[in-house]
Order: structure tokens, then sequence, then C-alpha cells
């Protein structure tokens, strides 16, 4: 059979993206066990004991969720999700009612845009300082406490620093979940380089496992509370009381794939340090070649991403004037370097990356 437009455009998106410098902070490369699991027989499969010939996929499952408790020392995990949103939404259903509020970091400040007026839920918004990805405690003490909401979702797209989760913990006094949306930084938590969410104060962590964390597509929750952890397994265990919740196939395939990346960050516990050495080392170069970056006097970053200091209308122009040139980072300014760190470059490269990145801004800014 002659090869279509689709099959054509494939090998284009392949070449393209594998002689380009990825430096998206949302996105990730897998390796080839990865892939090879995710084109697998698995694929087109069911996992339950309703079908034959299931035995092996059960027990591929349960395998995945021993290593991701083993990864992060956790008591329950959730591997059902088949992607971050997912998470987001089972954690939602499980811990509110129609009508009810959740606390959220406003989208304006980098937090992620559920639209969760469509599940009648209602935004409230967590103090954020301004200019900045920093919760404010102070106003959160003040003036959130007083009306609390009865879920605070700790999540958001844009994330150099980690979050005050022990004070944010301490100053909610009554019984009132915490979860800790993880997505962009899951793969610097799995081998405790950003923060410990679960030891400071949150109740469920959860998150996307192709971001820092070099799985496949997908969702992943994780938390230590008994209770907590009967409630979401209602939204997602297909068996479980009152029929199918969120998810009826956890793609087998995905959660395969998923396991042997786990695997692999079990075995490669620095990747986490190699991260966040690259991102400051970029950051902190790119500075010293006058390309405008955000929070120096912050250190720039603590985690995989970097913020260029420009306009929203500049920052599309040179998102697509480095995509000519194939660097390919995101519109908004954010670069991020789990990519490049997971295939091999070290501070070095991003020195090389950070000339690179300033003769491109030089010949755009005159």
């Amino acid at each position: 059979m002659a090869k279509s437009k689709i099959d054509l455009l494939i090998k284009k998106h392949e070449k393209t993206r594998n002689r380009g410098l990825n430096l998206i902070a949302s996105e990730n490369f897998v390796s080839k066990r990865v892939r090879e699991a995710l084109s697998s027989d698995l694929a087109g499969r069911y996992h339950t004991d309703h079908y034959g010939g299931s035995e092996y996929i059960r027990d591929i499952i349960e395998i995945t969720k021993e290593l991701a408790k083993e990864l992060f020392d956790a008591k329950y995990i959730f591997i059902e999700p088949i992607s971050g949103n997912i998470c987001d939404l089972c954690v939602i259903l499980s811990f509110t009612e129609p009508e009810d509020q959740v606390g959220m970091i406003p989208v304006e400040n980098g937090g992620y845009p559920l639209g969760i007026k469509k599940f009648a839920r209602y935004r409230k918004d967590i103090p954020v300082k301004n200019s900045s990805y920093e919760i404010d405690i102070e106003k959160m003490q003040k003036r959130y406490i007083k009306n609390l909401p009865e879920l605070t979702l700790l999540g958001s797209s844009c994330i150099p620093f980690p979050s005050p989760l022990k004070e944010i913990s301490s100053s909610i006094q009554e019984k009132h979940p915490i979860a800790y949306d993880g997505s962009h930084v899951l793969g610097l938590i799995a081998t405790d380089e950003f923060q410990d969410p679960l030891n400071e104060g949150a109740d469920i962590l959860f998150g996307s496992t192709h971001k820092s964390f070099y799985g496949p597509q997908g969702g992943i929750i994780v938390t230590n509370n008994d209770e907590y952890a009967y409630m979401m397994n209602e939204y997602l265990e297909k068996e479980s009381e009152g029929g199918v919740g969120l998810v009826n196939n956890p793609h087998p395939n995905r959660i395969a794939a998923l396991g042997i990346a786990l695997e692999e960050l079990l075995d490669d516990y620095e990747y986490g340090k190699r991260v966040v050495r690259n991102a400051k080392t970029l950051a902190s170069t790119l500075f010293d070649l006058g390309v405008p970056v955000r929070f120096p006097d912050k250190g720039f970053t603590k985690s995989h991403q970097i913020f260029l200091d420009m306009g929203k209308k500049k920052a599309v122009a040179f998102c697509k004037r480095l995509e000519k040139e194939k660097i390919f980072i995101d519109i908004s300014g954010r670069i991020g370097v789990a990519e490049v760190t997971h295939r091999g470059m070290d501070v070095n490269d991003m020195e090389e990356i950070a000339q690179k990145i300033s003769e491109v801004y030089r010949g755009f800014s005159d």
C-alpha cells in the first residue's frame, strides 16, 4: 500500500523535531522502549477479566502501580487518568458538589484555564503577587481563608519556583483537601529536586506524565490519605460502585509505556538535578548576553522553566522567529530544558544554545 499524506506528514514532523532544538516546557522526548510500548499490540486492547486474553495486561498495570509507589514513596497510586485534565476533573468531582467553589490560581497569573463552570463549579482566586507567579501568603491568610472554598487546587502552567505549601497548609486549620497539580514539575518532584508536596501539606499530588516527567501523554494521581483515595477511586475504577466514571479504558499501551518510563526514572535519579542546573545555566547565560529574562534577583528559576521578559506581541513574534531557526519555544516566551536534558545535553550545551538564541534576539530586536 502506498504511503498516505498522513504517513508523509508524520515523517516530516519527525524530521523537523529531530533536527530542531525543542525547548517547549510542556513537552519531552520519550525513549525507544516507551515508543515501542505505545505502538505494541496493547494499543487496541482492554484490561479487565471480562475479556479473554487480558491476563498479562493486568500484570503490567499492577507492576506499573508498584513502580510508581516506589518512585513517589506513596501509599495510593492511580494511573488510570488518560490526561492531566482528567486528573483535575477527578479531584474536583471527588471533593466538591455542584455550585461549590474551588480555590485556583488565576489564569492571568499562570493558572490552568480549566472551564470549571462547565461542571457547575466556580473558581475562587488564590491571591498571587502582582507581576509574579508567587502565591501571596499574607493576602491568603487575610482574605481567602475567611470564606474557605471546598477544595484548594494549586495548579499552574508557569511554575519557576516551589509553592509555599507548608504555610498554606498551616493556614487552613479545618479538614479541607489541598491538591497540588504538579503537571509541569512532576519529573522534578519524582527525583526530589523541586519540592515534596505530600510531605509539605498537600493531600493529593497529580499531574501529566509527559512534561518534565519523560513518559507518554497521560496522568497520574498520588495520595497517602485512605479516605481521599477511596473517594477518587469511585471516579477512576471501571468496576467501582455506581458504574463507569471518568475512565472506561485506561489505554494499556500508555500504562505499559508509563511503567517503562518509571523504570528509567528510577535508574536516573540525578535527572532532576541536571534539569535545574541546565535551566539556571541557560537563563543566566541568556541574561548575560542581553536577552531579557525574568527573575534575575531570585536566580531565574528552580525548575525546568525560564521566562523571557517581553510583552505578548513581542513574545509571539520572537517564538516565530526562533522557529525559522529550528528552535522551538512557546508563544508566551516560556522556555523549558527538560527535553534537551533528557536527550543528554549539559551546561556546556546550554551556553551554546544561549549563544544561538541571543544571536536571533539581536537580529530580531535591531
